[in-house]
């Protein structure tokens, strides 16, 4: 089963309407996909008035004071004030049965230390809108130092860049619970690849504009393994 678990629609900094976001999933081969725009389920109510084979899973990112987080299945928001104390946020999702998944932790300034006292479920090593390869080893080694699973999602902005990172998990027709639970256990892989350079421009903006505020902490990474082909 392949799924793709970080997208973003119009309802927040997406290009596309959900609809078509449904359909390049199902030409890819996805098998389930999570609506992740920033503050908002919005994303993924409309998708449950599609009608579509596509299994969908509740979800959002959310910005913390460490980093961002995407939360999967629960279908409420957290009522916080801003910013968001990143502690708080993995407890509540724990407390309510939802995944949390640390989201390009490369870009940006580490906080290990933080990561560390309270670790999400996982963490996304891969993310295919990562603007240079070597991004991806830093995530690799995020996630061995907090002893989680390593997660994958395409970040995709664009309806055509679903699933160029996405995961695979084992058996056929798993509903979200089932899901949720490969994920947490890590019985999945990832796979997939960097998104074309379009892409990989506007996020290495935000990367080029880190390096400069020096808000980038190095961490040495152990050899990046190239990933699973995408599905077609």
């Amino acid at each position: 089963m392949l799924i793709d678990v970080h997208i973003h629609t119009i309802y927040s900094d997406g290009r596309d309407d959900v609809e078509r976001v449904l359909r390049v999933a199902e030409l890819k081969g996805l098998e389930a996909i999570a609506i992740t725009d920033h503050d908002t389920l919005q994303g993924y109510w409309r998708a449950l008035e599609l009608e579509t084979e596509m299994t969908v899973i509740p979800g959002y990112e959310l910005k913390t004071d460490a980093g961002h987080i995407l939360i999967l299945g629960v279908e409420e928001l957290p009522n916080f004030r801003r910013p968001i104390i990143y502690e708080e946020l993995i407890e509540w999702s724990c407390e309510n049965g939802g995944l949390s998944i640390l989201a390009h932790p490369a870009v940006g300034r580490l906080k290990l230390e933080r990561w560390r006292r309270r670790p999400p479920d996982a963490v996304e090593a891969l993310n295919s809108a990562y603007p240079l390869r070597m991004l991806m080893r830093i995530g690799l080694k995020v996630a061995g130092e907090l002893g989680v699973p390593a997660a994958a999602g395409s970040d995709a902005h664009r309806a055509l860049d679903v699933g160029n990172a996405y995961m695979e998990l084992e058996g056929e027709n798993l509903d979200v619970a089932d899901i949720l639970e490969a994920l947490r256990r890590g019985r999945h892989r990832i796979g997939g690849g960097i998104s074309p350079l379009p892409m990989r421009l506007r996020s290495g903006v935000g990367y080029i504009a880190s390096l400069i505020r020096g808000s980038l902490t190095p961490l040495r990474a152990k050899p990046y393994r190239r990933p699973l082909k995408p599905p077609i």
